[in-house]
């Protein structure tokens, strides 16, 4: 038993970094092919920004999958139940499609109609539209500039440590690919070619995880044998909530019902206010009860099974490696899905899931970065100097690009976050505490005024940074921190809209 639980660890070589290469090779011709084709549909800033806003359910669905999916949960998952064991799945995966389906509902038609009936372009512009206010919109893209930096850090890490695992390239090397592959795609095919780029992605994503995830399963015995197998280390790795773990710090999400419930909070409020994830609206044609029926089953397929299944691949790694990956610095518990892919499935499942990992990490941070860039030069630079021509802002973007390229690359180079979805969990609080109300809430609520969603931003950041620090030192617990967060920014929006008088009545006609 002893010898199973403490399998030793593929060694990355030129065996598996060829295949890996000729997959990515593959995926990326592919996504540089689209790029390629989108140019002219990415010819003015306009369409750099949303494209044409013809684009279908089918495409906006897998898109919006990938972005869900992403490093967070097709490597960092796996890594929080390898290193944690069952208590990790509340945070890794169970809630996920109900945070996902209700984005879809209550945040999707609301964002393609701002963008089909008032040209809105970027999520800001469409809180801008909303409040009738230029403040807002500025302040929401400094926002969402602040914390799309920290999850793009944890994109960066995806990347990376998938290359590390099949090549065993140093660090600065595996960042260095990520970085060149993202440029170049981006920069051929605007919107377009990202949303196009991330929906390839996406469909390979789905069908590598849910493969990975079944292979897993057969490959440690089943999930009696699984389960012997982490009894037989440690019987903690079974229990649902880990009462062994401290009951603050990062580990309530897993040791506490506090901590449990959050996770419920938690990704309900990114799926439905996170900015990338919404922004997939934006560039699609108006829908119909046919194309929300295919939106939510693409959905579905992409980012309800393979989660689930992903967070059972992290069981399985720690059940076939045992403890030895937590020893692996800088990529630790983060290497569980890649290393146990080349263990079980060959060179075939684990050069298909490599490709789909790294190119739907990368994608993501593809689409973050259009949303960061697109900030500043719509939602700061043109809104306050709309002289500004169409040329001089379409250059700066693409500037801007290699701009907030360069800032996650130099972080995750010096100082890795040492459990990728953990990390990224910071921005997710923060993110999905003030967006589930500037930006879902105020298509609902006619009363909300930009006061309200103003003093929602400023307090949003400020408890999460310092929430942040006190839940580092083990002052507070994670899931504490979302419920800091969560209702005070609903205190916030809601009572501070009434320090203004609401929109006139005809304004909000228009608007609903």
């Amino acid at each position: 038993m002893n010898e199973l639980i403490f399998a030793p660890v593929p060694v990355p070589g030129f065996a598996y970094g060829a295949w890996a290469a000729v997959g990515l090779g593959l995926m990326l011709a592919v996504c540089f092919a689209v790029g390629f084709l989108s140019r002219k549909k990415a010819a003015t800033f306009e369409h750099f920004l949303v494209g044409h806003r013809d684009i279908g359910p089918v495409m906006t669905g897998l898109a919006l999958g990938a972005t869900w999916l992403s490093g967070w949960a097709t490597l960092g998952m796996m890594g929080v139940t390898y290193q944690v064991g069952w208590s990790g799945m509340w945070f890794a995966g169970i809630w996920t499609l109900f945070g996902i389906i209700p984005c879809l509902f209550l945040t999707g038609r609301k964002m393609q109609q701002y963008s089909a009936k008032f040209g809105a372009r970027t999520v800001p512009d469409v809180l801008g539209i909303r409040f009738q206010s230029r403040v807002v919109q500025s302040l929401a893209a400094l926002v969402m500039i602040f914390f799309t930096t920290l999850y793009a850090v944890g994109q960066f890490k995806a990347g990376a440590t998938c290359w590390h695992a099949v090549t065993g390239l140093p660090t600065f090397w595996c960042l260095l690919l990520s970085t060149v592959v993202v440029f170049i795609y981006m920069i051929v095919g605007g919107y377009t070619g990202t949303q196009w780029s991330l929906a390839i992605q996406g469909a390979v994503l789905g069908v590598a995880c849910f493969a990975l995830g079944l292979a897993a399963l057969v490959f440690v015995g089943g999930p009696a044998a699984m389960n012997l197998k982490l009894m037989a280390e440690n019987p903690s790795l079974l229990a649902l909530m880990r009462t062994d773990l401290p009951a603050t710090g990062n580990t309530q999400l897993f040791s506490h019902p506090v901590g449990i419930v959050s996770t419920f909070f938690i990704f309900l409020t990114m799926a439905v206010g996170f900015p990338h994830n919404v922004a997939r609206f934006l560039g699609m044609r108006k829908m119909t009860r046919k194309d929300m029926m295919l939106l939510t089953l693409m959905v579905f397929l992409v980012a309800g099974p393979p989660i689930f299944l992903n967070a059972i691949t992290g069981l399985c790694s720690r059940a076939h490696f045992g403890p030895q990956l937590l020893g692996l610095a800088p990529w630790k518990a983060d290497l569980a899905a890649p290393y146990l892919a080349m263990a079980a499935g060959g060179t075939f499942l684990s050069t298909l899931y490599i490709t789909g990992v790294f190119a739907a990490a990368l994608s993501t941070l593809a689409g973050m970065l259009m949303v960061m860039a697109g900030n500043v030069t719509r939602d700061i630079i043109h809104i306050w100097r709309p002289q500004t021509p169409d040329k001089v802002l379409l250059k700066l973007t693409k500037v801007l690009l290699a701009i907030f390229l360069l800032i996650p690359f130099y972080w995750t180079f010096h100082k890795p976050p040492e459990l990728l979805a953990v990390f990224m969990g910071y921005a997710s609080i923060g993110l999905g505490g003030i967006f589930i109300f500037c930006t879902a809430a105020s298509f609902y609520w006619r009363r909300a005024t930009a006061s309200g969603a103003i003093l929602c931003m400023v307090y949003g950041v400020l408890s999460t940074l310092i929430g942040a620090i006190f839940t580092a030192r083990g002052k507070i617990g994670m899931g504490t921190l979302e419920f800091i967060v969560l209702i005070g920014c609903g205190l916030c929006y809601f009572l501070g809209s009434y320090l203004q008088k609401p929109l006139p009545a005809e304004k909000l006609k228009e608007l609903f």
